[in-house]
């Protein structure tokens, strides 16, 4: 769902990506044809202004007299193609450059547009007829600043060179308003504005260009219709190309995702001490029946809530180096969870798997340090698994520094592997599980036959047995009638791994085995091949 939902976003800001430089190309047309509109206007305002400061600091004496009119006409002579200047008194022309004194003055009446333009206004007369000033047939249009007058002919506004573009010139006139050139109704103000205009029936793009001050602006409106359907291939490829990406940006998020989400990403953001759980899986005398260990198991609550069973997580805590770490988080769960509940009448052996990395860590005996503090209550029982990675005589020093400091090791799953009779004899630890295949044999069968032969060997060699997998009461019974006698046993018919207050309740109903745990073996020599891969990987 979320890489879909991440494909919709990804392909619509495509598109908007694609419709933003789509209008920022139209926009840059917009604005050259909006700057092209304006040039010849302000061009032609900027010669007025000229013309108007030399009109009226060079021109003196009478006006309208010789000298008056012969100053007129030097100005005239500038190359900026106005040559014809007027007098006026009121709206009346009185002398011109090419007339001089009028014999009656001519009477132009009120002008169309008035604009300010510095300290004083511009008005204006578009398109008139020259007839009673000399030029029969010629229309111009007249601008005039205080009492002089210049005669302009207008030059005509370039058509766009595209069809999809138009604008127009506007000035702004002394009444506030806004008017096109040669009128002097007001222009609508609402559509002097940035802005997209939908009135039409179809989408218009409209921009505003100014100059002189903001008193001259270009008005240019595109329709975004025409080159939209022009372009259609430019268009559809631009689509295609945005469900291609958008399909390419989904698949990475969807990796992306898997990767975030992955059990292996959830374990690393989330392993925490209050996300290890500890269960007890509890392991009783043979002999009397009640409680005399329990083994450690843990459990990994995930992000949801739901439990994580060690076959899932363990490869993550031996694959990231969090083994140490791991075991430490364990046994402090542990630790306060038996110690808060635990009598103190009867040492209770609590068993954990060790990971075979960590035998050779110095600071292996610290992680369990608060149970050797409490030997009268607990005994710690630490599992291994055979294996031949690792050489007995690199391990062996440390073996012995877990007994000497009142660690028990046990070898974990017997009769499995590597495991051999040789490696019992000469290896210095105190006990061994067998492994549970044997113990759910069927009576009669090799598997069962095996079992038996297993004891008797452990027992000639002076370990402890622990027989694991203990299904049924017939199994257990069955344990309780050979000779020599197993130790302890522990399967899903005496409990399955349970919480502690589940424990507590089982200890309560079952009771402590009465005598402390018989674990006292020797030495002999040692060459065989340890090392464990934890039994927490095969527990449920």
């Amino acid at each position: 769902m979320a890489a879909l939902l991440t494909s919709i976003v990804v392909f619509a800001a495509l598109l908007l990506g694609a419709a933003g430089m789509f209008l920022q190309v139209l926009e840059s047309e917009m604005e050259e044809d909006g700057q092209e509109s304006l040039a010849p206007i302000l061009s032609m305002k900027q010669n007025l202004d000229v013309v108007f400061e030399r009109l009226d600091t060079e021109t003196g004496g009478v006006p309208c007299g010789r000298g008056f009119v012969d100053g007129m006409r030097r100005i005239a002579l500038m190359p900026d193609g106005l040559s014809e200047f007027l007098y006026m008194n009121g709206d009346e022309v009185r002398c011109s450059v090419s007339k001089g004194l009028l014999d009656e003055p001519i009477f132009l009446g009120p002008p169309a547009l008035s604009t300010p333009t510095g300290m004083s206004n511009i008005d204006v007369w578009p398109e008139r007829k020259l007839d009673q000033f000399g030029f029969p047939g010629v229309v111009a249009s007249i601008a005039r600043r205080g009492s002089f007058a210049v005669v302009f002919w207008e030059v005509p506004s370039q058509a766009p060179d595209v069809d999809w573009l138009s604008s127009e010139v506007l000035f702004l006139g002394s009444d506030g308003n806004w008017h096109r050139r040669g009128s002097s109704v007001p222009f609508p103000k609402s559509k002097l504005a940035d802005e997209f205009d939908l009135t039409s029936g179809w989408p218009i793009l409209r921009r505003v260009y100014c100059g002189a001050g903001g008193r001259i602006c270009a008005v240019v409106e595109a329709s975004l219709l025409v080159p939209l359907l022009a372009g259609w291939p430019y268009v559809v490829v631009a689509i295609l190309l945005a469900m291609l990406a958008a399909m390419g940006v989904s698949s990475h998020v969807r990796e992306a995702l898997a990767r975030w989400w992955s059990l292996e990403s959830r374990f690393l953001r989330n392993l925490r001490p209050d996300t290890v759980q500890c269960l007890y899986q509890p392991i009783i005398s043979v002999e009397t029946g009640k409680v005399a260990a329990c083994e450690v198991l843990a459990r990994w609550r995930d992000v949801d809530g739901s439990t994580v069973f060690p076959d899932c997580f363990i490869p993550l805590v031996e694959k990231n180096g969090l083994t140490l770490e791991f075991t430490r988080m364990v046994v402090d769960r542990a630790w306060r969870e038996l110690s808060n509940t635990v009598p103190g009448n009867t040492p209770l052996m609590v068993t954990f798997n060790v990971f075979p990395n960590d035998l050779l860590n110095p600071h292996l005996l610290d992680v369990f340090r608060p149970f050797i503090a409490d030997k009268e209550r607990f005994v710690v029982v630490a599992e291994l698994v055979e294996s031949e990675e690792i050489d007995v005589r690199t391990m062996q020093s440390q073996i012995d520094k877990l007994r000497s400091s009142g660690i028990r090791v046990v070898i974990d799953d017997f009769g499995t592997g590597y495991s051999n009779i040789k490696n019992l004899v000469d290896l210095s630890v105190d006990g061994v599980k067998i492994d549970r295949a044997f113990a759910m044999a069927q009576e009669g069968t090799m598997a069962a036959r095996m079992l038996d032969l297993a004891v008797e060997m452990i027992h000639a060699a002076g370990r402890v047995i622990v027989v694991e997998g203990i299904e049924s009461e017939e199994k257990l019974d069955y344990l309780r009638r050979k000779s020599p006698v197993v130790d302890y046993a522990q399967g899903f018919h005496i409990s399955r791994p349970i919480d502690i207050e589940a424990f507590v309740r089982f200890v309560e109903q079952t009771g402590y085995a009465d005598r402390r745990p018989r674990y006292s073996a020797t030495r002999i020599r040692s060459v065989p091949k340890l090392v464990g891969r934890p039994a927490l990987a095969g527990r449920v």
